[in-house]
């Protein structure tokens, strides 16, 4: 059973699979895809952007969540839980440093380097976390790249899935040799 912040991402993650599916279907690389609609050369490219920022904003929301509730599980204080989640609200971003800052205080340092699996190089969640956090901040901050690929964005959900997976089950790890249960 996955966490309650686990099970909330999968809801966004429909909204990103729905905006790939509307890129998708202006730039399929068929014959006669349109190469403006309404003025916009590469009507699909829009669409990937909102998936990249979409997806970008799910992981950063999710890595939160999951934390949180992994400190909830291990029966932090009222004040603790406080003092976290203030700790939690004021870092931003999928980053690499962002997701160790908050894992650490669950008992997961540098968690990045602990998740992996067949077929993933190593350091591939580390350029996961660098690669959407880049693209997400080219096109949040108007820098967006002339390369807006229905291919980049379907490959970083795959591995967005893939490690939420991961990290929920290593954060229920961590609450199971704390509490000795398991939280979800």
């Amino acid at each position: 059973m996955p966490s309650t912040a686990r099970t909330r991402l999968d809801i966004v993650l429909a909204d990103v699979d729905a905006h790939i599916a509307h890129a998708r279907s202006f730039a399929a690389g068929r014959r006669g895809a349109p190469a403006a609609v309404a003025g916009v050369k590469r009507p699909g490219r829009p669409f990937t952007r909102a998936a990249t920022v979409l997806l970008a904003g799910a992981m950063e929301g999710y890595v939160e969540a999951v934390a949180l509730e992994t400190a909830g599980a291990m029966s932090f204080s009222p004040q603790q839980l406080s003092d976290f989640k203030r700790q939690v609200d004021m870092s931003h971003g999928v980053t690499v440093r962002h997701l160790h800052q908050i894992t650490a205080v669950i008992g997961l340092p540098f968690v990045a380097d602990e998740i992996g699996w067949n077929g993933l190089s190593q350091g591939g969640v580390r350029q996961l976390l660098v690669d959407l956090s880049s693209r997400r901040n080219k096109i949040a901050h108007g820098a967006a790249p002339d390369e807006a690929r229905v291919s980049d964005v379907e490959r970083w959900r795959k591995l967005c899935v893939r490690f939420a997976d991961e990290l929920d089950k290593k954060c229920a790890a961590a609450v199971q040799v704390k509490t000795g249960a398991l939280p979800w």
